[in-house]
């Protein structure tokens, strides 16, 4: 007994001297960009006392007192001011800091300092900078357009839902961003006309701007917010430069009216979703200089109708879950027939790391449905079993056992951070091989590049050496 007090006693003995400091697990808490007015997610502190004797805090605060927005909960207790903290010796406690910034009437996102302020016994204090940069945003709840609208230049964060009523036309503008919350899909019925340009693009993407490691941003994390769903009896949307990622699914285009075309896709990206990237079912579909990669699904996912595909990338490093290819070609729907009238391939790319990247579930039907199956590649690279076959013309066959493979033909492809540019290499065989009738008609690569008269390169990218290429 007198052993067990005489360790308690000691335990007990805070020590007040000048010279005994407290360690963090961080010297500046830095947040990503957040939206003005909407609370951050939380980060955590972790404060460590490494020394024999145990300290006693006086206070824990903000140097501002909460004006700046940051807030903090000191091991369990949440005030502006906690004091009478106490640590013991080799022992740790936790900080939990949340912010939620003004509005800052700014065009760009300003930033927002702080410190947190440890106040010893011993009259030393410590502290550790906070950072955050806020950007102002226009909130959208279960927004739905009846008549024709406008979203201009500008950020959005939209809850709930985005709806485009029947008969109404909402037009995005240049240099929109919308932030979709987990879940929320962007639903059309009447008509969407997103009209980006190179320089400033529509973007639709999830509203996670933190980080779930120090190299991952929730950003480039499939299945961030829902995706966008074109209703049977929306026709005539049009998407020109758009960057659409890291969503469940990417594009969904439901059954139609095939006589009229469902939707156009010029010079854009679709990135990284739990699903397919782009789905069509029996519609009129025409996407040209686009990049449309990494799914858990199919990259491009065709059943019946009428697509056509030109200079367009396809292609599919997905490696979050067992996945499917990047190219798959339907003509029925649960039996029942969905004839494939046309689907063109032209001075495209098909690729990823399975060696083969194109299904085909395809029926001839018999006399009973006429021009059921009807594809045809031109002038493309494509990974896939070499065979006799009408439907492929001019095109490169990627061989697993013949190099350049797979990711060899693009920048980077790195899948232990899940970073991808899909430029491509300077060994790529994509290089020189589109067929002229094709790529005049497409002048520049979805980066603005000016492609050749003539032996333009497959694929949305044209390549462009960098320092110390030929």
């Amino acid at each position: 007994m007198s052993v067990f007090l005489v360790a308690c006693s000691e335990d007990a003995d805070f020590s007040v001297s000048p010279s005994l400091r407290l360690e963090f697990s961080c010297d500046t808490l830095m947040f990503d960009t957040l939206f003005t007015s909407v609370g951050s997610p939380t980060a955590v502190v972790k404060v460590y006392n490494r020394n024999s004797s145990s300290l006693r805090l006086s206070s824990v605060t903000t140097k501002s007192g909460g004006a700046s927005g940051f807030r903090i909960n000191v091991d369990g207790e949440y005030a502006g001011v906690v004091r009478d903290v106490e640590i013991r010796k080799n022992d740790s406690m936790y900080v939990f800091v949340e912010a939620t910034l003004d509005r800052n009437s700014a065009d760009v996102p300003l930033l927002v300092t702080d410190s947190l302020l440890f106040m010893l016994e011993s009259g030393v204090e410590q502290h550790i900078s906070m950072m955050a940069y806020g950007r102002d945003v226009e909130i959208m709840r279960g927004r739905m357009f009846e008549q024709d609208g406008r979203i201009a230049k500008g950020h959005y964060l939209v809850y709930d839902s985005l709806v485009v009523g029947s008969g109404a036309t909402l037009t995005i503008d240049a240099g929109a961003v919308l932030y979709f919350h987990k879940d929320v899909e962007l639903m059309v019925r009447g008509r969407l006309l997103a009209q980006g340009t190179c320089e400033q693009p529509v973007v639709m993407r999830g509203d996670r701007t933190d980080n779930m490691f120090d190299y991952l941003p929730y950003d480039r994390i499939p299945g961030q917010w829902g995706g966008v769903l074109i209703d049977s009896a929306s026709n005539g949307n049009a998407f020109v430069h758009c960057d659409i990622h890291s969503a469940k699914y990417g594009v969904k285009v439901v059954a139609g009216d095939t006589t009229l075309q469902r939707l156009a896709i010029e010079s854009s990206r679709l990135e990284n979703f739990d699903g397919n990237a782009l789905e069509t079912t029996m519609s009129h579909i025409d996407v040209k200089n686009s990049l449309i990669a990494n799914a858990r699904g199919n990259c491009v996912k065709v059943v019946g109708g009428n697509v056509r595909f030109v200079h367009c990338t396809i292609a599919n490093f997905y490696v979050w879950k067992q996945r499917d290819v990047a190219l798959a070609l339907h003509n029925s729907i649960d039996g029942a027939p969905a004839p494939l009238r046309g689907a063109l391939f032209a001075n495209c790319i098909v690729e990823g790391s399975r060696n083969d990247e194109i299904m085909g579930y395809l029926s001839a039907f018999g006399d009973t449905v006429p021009d059921a199956v009807n594809y045809r590649f031109v002038s493309s690279l494509i990974n896939t079993i070499e065979e006799e076959d009408d439907g492929f013309v001019n095109v490169v066959y990627d061989k697993k056992d013949v190099a350049p493979f797979a990711k060899e033909h693009f920048r980077l492809i790195d899948n232990s951070i899940f970073k991808y540019d899909f430029h491509l290499s300077d060994s790529t065989a994509a290089r020189g091989i589109a067929a002229g009738a094709y790529s005049s008609q497409l002048k520049y690569d979805l980066d603005g590049v000016l492609r050749p008269d003539s032996l333009a390169d497959a694929g949305c990218f044209q390549y462009v050496p960098l320092p110390g290429e030929e």
